[in-house]
């Protein structure tokens, strides 16, 4: 060989080696990283955080039979989910996947545990699908019945990516006949997957039968319906490989028909002879892989479109970016929501007395500081000993009006409606002249009867006795307002004290109120069935 052949051959060669090996690094640190934060994920919603703060996730959606449990297999590289025929999946599993280090464990090594029965460890995967179709039974019924509440499973493997990831009962349009299902099955299935993916830190895994039109695909629909952008959504087509003779799905895998920002990845899964021959998962991987290399049109494709190994590499991006963008803000919501708590156990003060002597004291301080809050707020009197109540009024209401001056507001509003217009301004010259006619009589020329002036004042008169009536019901609605707002907030601790003080403060206003309304009704009988016309 020439001299320096060696060099010539080598550099190309050292640099893919290079190039290689720093794309192993590059995928160890990612996976590394992502572990970490799924981990912190998967304790925040251990502890039951999922409820009050929306964590990141993947959550597979598809029509019955499109293929889901089956994808979910080929991710995993186990076959441990129920089979059969119609309605399998029938509660939600969430399956959290652990990547084992090669270098500590076994190859092939995995085992599964469920959170229900945290302290045994499954290694027979045929037990894991016969523990999955146990519990289904146990809440869901053992006649095909479909209930939202989830399985949570976590498995341990040398060859599983780490995932976390959730796996619906697929979109059922017509109930089996004989079970447990509902005729609103179909509304049931829709409304549970909305449930989950309507979260905008969901990343929707949409499973497309190849087989079947995807512009009417419910998954597809449901996807777009609630992420239009397709931000969040990543396409799988299934079942690739029966798709009619001189048919194939390169237009759907390149985005051509219905666009998504992660794109979409076609898988060939096993089929139903090879699920009933019990073909492993691993051995089906690598058939797909030699399908998928060896097909006249999909091994033209750019990389990144089909094979079951693409599509967990881009859902383990996917999920590692979605939980690095989202932490700094869970953490955010985290904060504020302790602070809110924290505020809240302010508020609450320290513990209730042990004896009873010490209970029926602090009942009646806080009923006498409810009283006369009450009374003093009516007289816009400022107590400093009160004050540390008003903290804890919702909102604004601290700085409200008080009761008085509400109270006061109501009637200058309804005196003002008399006060402001003239009792002569709708009546006419004519208008007097004719009264004055009428009851003229007998009298002397230019010394008007009394009954003139009644007559023209009593139809003004009457027209008090209905507003004034409803002044009374405002003044007593004000005052229930106000007894709501400082019953919450002195019996805050307490909310059945509250409802109780309330309850008897509403009953003593309506009590008031109708003897309040009798003596006003009086009132106005009474000065409109006489005018006293001496008084200037």
């Amino acid at each position: 060989k020439p001299i320096g052949s060696t060099s010539l051959l080598g550099a190309p060669l050292s640099s893919e080696l290079g190039v290689a090996a720093w794309q192993v690094a590059n995928m160890a640190g990612l996976y590394e990283n992502l572990r970490q934060l799924i981990t912190v994920i998967d304790e925040l919603r251990d502890v039951g955080l999922q409820k009050f703060i929306s964590l990141p996730r993947i959550v597979a959606i598809g029509t019955q039979s499109s293929g889901k449990s089956s994808l979910v297999e080929s991710i995993v590289g186990r076959d441990f989910l129920p089979r059969g025929g119609g309605v399998v999946t029938r509660r939600p599993l969430e399956l959290r996947l652990v990547h084992l280090n090669p270098q500590e464990y076994k190859s092939n090594e995995a085992w599964a545990v469920f959170e229900k029965i945290s302290d045994r460890k499954y290694t027979n995967f045929d037990e894991v699908r016969q523990e999955i179709e146990r519990q289904t039974d146990l809440v869901a019924g053992a006649n095909k019945g479909i209930v939202n509440d989830p399985i949570v499973l976590t498995i341990y493997a040398t060859d599983a990516p780490d995932l976390t990831l959730v796996d619906l009962p697929g979109i059922t349009r017509v109930p089996v006949k004989g079970s447990d299902q509902t005729e609103d099955v179909e509304k049931l299935t829709r409304d549970m997957t909305l449930h989950y993916i309507s979260d905008p830190r969901t990343i929707i895994l949409a499973v497309l039968p190849a087989n079947q039109d995807v512009s009417v695909s419910d998954a597809l629909q449901l996807a777009r319906h609630v992420d239009p952008q397709g931000i969040r959504s990543i396409g799988v087509v299934t079942k690739i490989d029966i798709m009619d003779k001189g048919t194939d799905a390169s237009n759907l895998l390149r985005g051509e028909d219905i666009p998504l920002k992660h794109g979409y990845v076609g898988v060939k899964m096993r089929s139903q002879q090879d699920i009933n021959e019990k073909k492993a998962v691993r051995l089906a991987l690598q058939e797909e892989k030699e399908w998928f290399d060896n097909h006249r049109v999909y091994n033209k494709l750019p990389p990144g479109m089909v094979g079951t190994g693409v599509l967990i590499e881009k859902l383990t991006q996917i999920l590692f970016k979605s939980m690095r963008r989202f932490l700094p803000e869970i953490k955010k919501e985290i904060n504020e929501k302790r602070r809110s708590l924290q505020d809240r156990f302010d508020e609450l003060g320290d513990g209730v007395p042990v004896e009873d002597g010490e209970k029926i004291q602090m009942m009646w301080t806080m009923v006498t500081d409810y009283c006369e809050m009450f009374k003093n707020t009516i007289r816009g009197k400022y107590d400093r000993k009160l004050q540390r109540y008003m903290v804890n009024l919702p909102g604004n209401a601290a700085t409200q009006a008080s009761g008085g001056s509400r109270v006061r507001g109501i009637m200058n509003d309804f005196l003002s409606d008399f006060v402001e217009v003239s009792i002569t301004s709708e009546m006419s010259d004519d208008d007097i002249d004719r009264a004055i006619r009428v009851h003229e009589g007998d009298s002397l020329p230019g010394f008007p009867s009394p009954d003139t002036f009644e007559f023209l004042a009593l139809p003004h008169l009457q027209k008090i006795s209905i507003p004034s009536v409803e002044c009374v019901h405002n003044v007593a609605s004000s005052l229930d307002l106000l007894a709501q707002r400082i019953a919450h907030a002195v019996f805050r601790r307490f909310p059945k004290m509250a409802e109780a003080a309330l309850g008897m403060t509403q009953n003593i206003i309506q009590r008031e109120k109708e003897n309040t309304r009798i003596i006003v009704e009086q009132q106005v009988a009474c000065f409109t069935g006489y005018l006293f016309t001496n008084d200037p």
